[in-house]
Order: structure tokens, then sequence, then C-alpha cells
């Protein structure tokens, strides 16, 4: 998730923003899940199902 976010930093202004924006919100993602009292690897599956896993609909 945060590999795929700094991948695109590489692709100039748009890429910067567009992985800005991925960055963003699985990071209050995962406070959100922390926020609730979930941690680990479960806390980085919902987060990252939640940034990423709408991608398996189109």
């Amino acid at each position: 998730m945060i590999v795929a976010s700094v991948i695109s930093l590489g692709a100039g202004p748009v890429g910067a923003l567009v992985g800005g924006a991925f960055a963003s919100l699985s990071l209050v993602t995962l406070g959100v899940m922390f926020l609730q009292g979930i941690r680990g690897a479960d806390a980085l599956r919902r987060s990252y199902l939640f940034t990423f896993g709408w991608a398996n609909w189109f």
C-alpha cells in the first residue's frame, strides 16, 4: 500500500497528487482502525481493503 503510493510519486505532479491522496486515505483509515481498537495485521488488512479493495470492482 505504501509502496504503491511511493512509486506513483515518480510520475510527475499528477502522480504525486494521486499517490498522496492514496497515502493519506490509507493512513487516515489505519488511524480509524486503531481508534476502534483493531490492531496489528488485522488493522493493516482492513485499511488496505478500504483503500484499494474497490479496484476489484472494475
